[in-house]
């Protein structure tokens, strides 16, 4: 049977969605804010203060009060799949942004109107974000590291990470089983190692090949003759070499394989591990590294390349290599101005970062699982408020919100909203949320450091934002907020038991 809930129990509903969200989530915002535990069925129970995390977990008994949380979750998440932060800001606007457009609209506005204010304020508030920030330098980059993780150690390998790997693509971040957390730099070139034969390790784990010869090819290999010359020029020059093929034949594996068993020097042969057009990429950059052309049915010495050395693991094929890329690097990021898919962006940008300046890996560890799984979460939210705050920063702990709140005309339906985070803040805290905002308010040469308990002036301020993800945090808190208040109904499909097949159901 189908449940409609219109009117003021749809109303009723929302709200009720939005305290139980918002108020969990807006609890943990800033340095001070709360815990929660999390427990579930599939996982041990561990305990976080990250807002999208926290976000994913909230759920209802009431059926009506759950589908409307999941349109709500998206604030959160929307913001942390576009900049990896801000997603308890974004829940702790949505509510202020409800709360005030409801007013409006029990004094006679219509909701049509909300919306379109909405709308209007939120690109006039984006301007005046743009035009109170400022480019980070090296200190300020560390500041917001810091601000995000709560942590001065986390801020600091962040801060290292990033002034070595220019693109997050090149960063991963993973949980250890060890207390200490480490950073693992790799300044070289990856791909799946996908071996024509498991018989090529021959007993190891690993094969290393210091400058061995290189040929690549789009091309699956039947006959083995027709590369007899470079072979003898390997085994002229004492030179190992590596083949890397679409495929090959049968036979073509089982002669290198007795050719290696018989000689000193080594013939490998790898397989292209990717798909489709990613193939086609993963064959480029090879041809680039080794500094040689494509092979195709006639072999000569020009598709022959060196490289400085090649590692094959039986998960991953490792490239080192020393020649200049730059060239080849720009042109692949003029291609990035043509791709709109995620996936293919985070694909090139990771490209990028291999072929100038390489791979970070950051193995978060904790004295408990929980601890570790607590401190990659906040390695997280570090790693993208740095990342973004490339783009431009502005004063944080609320100030810039605040600020811009205290320009705007009374009847902005987001000018009483904008403060609600900065108080927020301090209300975790446990701090008189009236005495500070009079002080800060008074001429905004000053904020208030909830950190150190103590104010700092703007000229040198320690808390910062991302420009990126203030702006973020509000357009999605917008955009969520325009959806509930243009929503007249909610329709619940509910199972209904022990139901007498002889009866007729009304829908």
């Amino acid at each position: 049977m189908k449940k409609v809930v219109i009117g003021e129990e749809l109303d009723k509903i929302i709200k009720k969605s939005l305290d139980i969200l918002c108020d969990t989530v807006g609890s943990t915002l800033g340095p001070k804010g709360n815990n929660s535990i999390i427990s579930s069925s599939s996982l041990p129970a561990f305990v976080t203060d990250d807002g999208v995390t926290l976000a994913r977990n909230i759920e209802s008994d009431d059926v009506c009060v759950n589908s409307v949380l999941e349109i709500l979750k998206e604030a959160s998440i929307r913001t942390d799949e576009i900049v990896g932060d801000g997603t308890t800001t974004a829940l702790v606007l949505l509510k202020a942004i409800m709360s005030n457009a409801n007013d409006l609209i029990r004094c006679g506005m219509s909701r049509y109107e909300v919306k379109k204010n909405l709308e209007n304020e939120e690109k006039m508030i984006e301007d005046l974000i743009i035009k109170e920030s400022f480019k980070p330098d090296d200190n300020a980059l560390k500041n917001i590291a810091t601000t995000s993780s709560k942590s001065e150690k986390i801020g600091e390998t962040i801060y290292q990470v990033v002034k070595k790997i220019r693109n997050i693509a090149g960063v991963t971040i993973t949980t250890s089983n060890k207390e200490e957390t480490c950073v693992k730099y790799f300044k070289g070139y990856e791909f799946d190692t996908n071996l024509a034969s498991p018989f090529f390790f021959k007993g190891t784990s690993s094969i290393k090949l210091k400058n061995p010869y290189v040929l690549v090819t789009s091309e699956s290999i039947y006959d083995i003759e027709k590369l007899s010359n470079l072979i003898n020029k390997s085994f002229v020059d004492k030179r190992n070499l590596l083949i890397f093929a679409a495929d090959y034949d049968e036979d073509v594996i089982n002669q290198v394989l007795s050719f290696n068993y018989d000689n000193d020097l080594k013939i490998y042969l790898l397989k292209n591990p990717e798909f489709g057009k990613r193939q086609y990429l993963l064959m480029s950059d090879l041809l680039e590294i080794c500094n040689c052309k494509e092979y195709k049915n006639q072999f000569s010495y020009d598709n022959v390349g060196v490289v400085k050395e090649i590692v094959i693991n039986k998960d991953k094929t490792y490239v080192y290599f020393d020649n200049n890329l730059a060239a080849y690097i720009e042109e692949n990021k003029s291609n990035l101005e043509y791709i709109n898919d995620e996936f293919d962006i985070n694909y090139y940008e990771r490209r990028i970062s291999m072929l100038s300046d390489g791979l970070a890996t950051i193995e978060v560890g904790g004295k408990t699982i929980s601890e570790a799984r607590e401190n990659k979460m906040h390695y997280d939210d570090a790693i993208h408020a740095t990342y973004s705050a490339l783009e431009g920063v502005n004063i944080g702990a609320g100030y810039t919100y605040l600020k811009i709140s205290s320009t705007l005309e009374d009847n902005c339906i987001l000018k009483n909203a904008l403060c609600v985070p900065f108080r927020q803040i301090l209300k975790n805290a446990g701090l008189d949320v009236n005495t500070i905002e009079k002080n800060v308010t008074f001429d905004f040469k000053k904020i208030y450091n909830v950190k150190v308990d103590d104010y700092e002036g703007i000229d040198s301020p320690s808390v910062l934002d991302s420009t990126k993800v203030l702006i973020q945090s509000l357009k999605t808190a917008v955009s969520i907020a325009n959806i509930l208040l243009s929503t007249g109904s909610l329709i619940i499909n509910e199972q209904i038991k022990n139901i007498d097949i002889d009866h007729d159901i009304n829908i």
